[in-house]
């Protein structure tokens, strides 16, 4: 990793200093479309899922997504 060949992070690290990997989304500023396939079953799940935290079911899939991005799973 170029960044724990630098000095400073190295001392840093020596002195007990935690260095984590932070996926970063940027937005894009626009949508697009994609077509995906699941179980019936866990499509009526997402749709009754987003409609109870009034979300689009696009929506709410864009965000499990982002979420489980972020946990990095």
């Amino acid at each position: 990793m170029e960044l724990a060949a630098d000095r400073e992070v190295r001392r840093a690290l020596g002195r007990g200093v935690a260095l984590i990997m932070v996926p970063v989304v940027r937005d894009a500023g626009r949508s697009a479309k994609a077509n995906v396939w699941m179980e019936a079953c866990t499509l009526q799940a997402i749709d009754e899922e987003a409609a109870a935290h009034g979300l689009t079911r696009s929506a709410f899939i864009a965000s499990a997504a982002l979420e489980k991005i972020r946990r990095g799973t």
